[in-house]
């Protein structure tokens, strides 16, 4: 078997402190460096929505290893505000290692969790 892809699930929480003004700033601003980001990353397929805190993705995208997941999420870094979080969970085609990036505007945290 090889690798097809993996599919990308991500969000952004928009805290308490970003006001209605910002956080519909910050919505078009995270909605572009997306579309930019996996369009970068040869994604095939992009599903965008917002509900109240909340700035949700789905993609399908060629394989990423963990490495390139972080690398990928410190993309979205200058563009957050404090009390803005995000994370992008990398579900792989074929059962694999399931990879979740956790992000702030100060750093990312990779947890993968071992397909049995």
């Amino acid at each position: 078997m090889h690798d097809t892809g993996c599919i990308l699930v991500g969000e952004f929480q928009f805290g308490p402190e970003i006001s209605f003004a910002r956080l519909g700033e910050l919505e078009d601003i995270l909605k572009n460096a997306i579309m930019e980001l996996l369009g970068g990353l040869g994604a095939t397929h992009l599903e965008l929505g917002s509900s109240g805190d909340f700035l949700r993705f789905q993609s399908q995208a060629p394989p990423l290893a963990p490495e390139e997941l972080a690398k990928a999420c410190r993309f979205f870094i200058p563009l957050l505000d404090a009390g803005v979080k995000g994370r992008v969970v990398c579900v792989p085609d074929e059962m694999g290692d399931v990879t979740t990036a956790f992000f702030s505007c100060c750093s990312v945290e990779l947890v993968t969790t071992k397909a049995p």
